[in-house]
């Protein structure tokens, strides 16, 4: 109990310097990215729409193609400068008016097929984050499954007194309940 309660403490020590910079009246300082919507001067006075198709482009485009810089993660999600001005470079090319096909066969070609082409997933891959639960459910049907069986080994087990007690086993049955009384004395 006192782990969880450390814990919740360390959770909210953690998270109040946030909560203050995100209520502050100036707001959180955030980074340009080649993402934002931002006039661009290669666009021509492109308007909003036009922007936010761009980001769009661009933000899926960087979602697909893995990073040549960040082993493991994608374009969009590595942090390193070179991956921020390879995203600048594809949002210039889609503002020339690149199509995604041409963007992906340049990069390719540039930094390596290997290094850049996502490989397909299989179909179970959308099962992998239920199976914590799928796993804790199967544990919980166990155990409820042991409770049940060993509640009807122990109720079949225990004797049920019966009415009438042959002759014979009656003067047995007596002897050795007198010997269990004179035991417990």
């Amino acid at each position: 109990m006192r782990h969880y309660v450390f814990l919740m403490l360390r959770a909210l020590l953690l998270a109040a310097p946030v909560a203050l910079v995100l209520a502050a009246p100036w707001g959180p300082a955030r980074a340009q990215t080649p993402t934002d919507e931002v006039a661009d001067p290669a666009a021509g006075g492109a308007n909003e729409a036009e922007l936010d198709d761009v980001s769009r482009r661009v933000r899926r485009l960087s979602d697909e193609l893995k990073s040549p810089f960040c082993p493991g993660k994608t374009l969009l999600n590595c942090t390193s400068y070179q991956a921020f001005e390879l995203r600048k470079e594809i949002k210039q090319m889609v503002l020339s008016g690149e199509s995604d096909a041409d963007i992906t066969a340049l990069l390719e070609a540039r930094f390596g097929e290997s290094k850049v082409a996502n490989p397909p997933q299989p179909w179970y891959t959308a099962l992998v984050p239920f199976l914590p639960f799928l796993a804790m459910g199967l544990m919980v049907l166990w155990v409820l499954r042991r409770w049940s069986s060993r509640r009807a080994a122990a109720d079949a087990s225990t004797p049920t007194p019966s009415a009438a007690v042959p002759a014979g086993d009656a003067d047995r049955l007596a002897r050795l309940r007198a010997r269990i009384a004179l035991d417990d004395e």
